[in-house]
């Protein structure tokens, strides 16, 4: 699925600022006023699926104000706004000018007037937009922090992972897969306000589960080819027990050690088509991608691609 890109360098240097200003407010319902228009920089990338809105903005020194005829136009979602580097403040109708820094999550009523201002040289952020239905089953931790800036907790800090990740790879997901992912990015905001026991349990079994599998994988891929990667390594790495790693690979339907097979066979399969590696033989290959039973490694590739380590090479004569 493709983001949706606006950068003012997209535009003509004459007039810049006034074309990317008329763009932006059309699509954002918001309107740039830069501190200096001559070397006025801002791109933003934004994931829009059904149920969340995904962006990421680095911009320079200006102001980013949602007029009351904007926010009539607006609908009732909710945004969270995260710093990532830079600073600035914001403030709405009903609540103080709140300060804007990496660390920190703010929570804004869509459907509510403010201003947001970019500090420094620049400010880079990830904004995430939820329909408020969606967080029903916490709000009373909604009402609480709306309006205001709070530290991230570890709550917040998976949300924002998530939201990255999935923000990142959208363009390479299908559209099927990227709306399975809409329910844990919902389900890690809830986890996040402090949802009622049952949203929590929801979040658990969905959001939770999803960002933690997801990170688990990262840690594999960093660690593929390594003979001391196991279970225990990457669960002790991560902060909890191996039995429950077992168990997020088990509700995928596989298990640790198939997993890790699979993405070792696949990179052996590439490495024995690759033209430039007909030196290596495939016992070194196999040892490369991380297998030290050249047997076993034999027996899983043949399941796996339907021939033999040396049929696959034999493919490239």
């Amino acid at each position: 699925m493709p983001l949706l890109s606006i950068r003012s360098q997209d535009f003509d240097r004459a007039s810049r600022v006034d074309a990317f200003r008329n763009v932006v407010a059309s699509m954002t319902r918001v309107d740039f006023i830069p501190d200096d228009r001559q070397h006025f920089n801002s791109e933003t990338s934004i994931a829009v699926l059904p149920g969340v809105i995904i962006g990421h903005g680095r911009h320079s020194a200006s102001r980013a104000i949602r007029t009351r005829s904007h926010a009539a136009e607006c609908s009732d979602d909710v945004m969270f706004h995260i710093p990532l580097a830079g600073g600035g403040t914001i403030s709405q109708i009903g609540g103080k000018e709140e300060v804007l820094r990496a660390g920190t999550v703010y929570v804004d009523p869509g459907d509510v007037p403010g201003t947001v201002r970019f500090g420094g040289q620049y400010m880079e952020g990830i904004y995430v937009s939820i329909p408020k239905a969606h967080l029903g089953m916490a709000e009373a931790g909604l009402q609480a922090v709306l309006r205001r800036s709070a530290p991230l907790t570890p709550q917040w800090r998976l949300f924002l992972n998530y939201a990255r990740s999935l923000h990142a790879e959208l363009p390479a997901l299908a559209p099927e897969e990227a709306a399975q992912c809409v329910a844990h990015v919902q389900d890690l905001a809830l986890m996040a306000l402090g949802a009622t026991r049952e949203a929590t349990e929801i979040a658990a079994g969905r959001g939770v589960r999803a960002a933690r599998l997801k990170e688990v994988k990262r840690q594999i891929e960093q660690n593929l080819f390594s003979a001391e990667l196991s279970a225990e390594s990457v669960a002790s790495r991560l902060g909890f027990s191996s039995r429950y790693l077992r168990a997020l690979f088990e509700r995928e339907g596989t298990s640790f050690r198939d997993y890790v097979a699979s993405r070792r066979l696949a990179c052996a399969y590439r490495m024995l088509s690759d033209p430039a590696l007909q030196h290596l033989n495939i016992a070194q290959i196999a040892m490369d991608a991380g297998f030290g039973d050249l047997s076993w490694f034999n027996t899983r590739f043949k399941q796996t691609y339907g021939m033999t380590p040396r049929d696959a090479r034999a493919g490239l004569a």
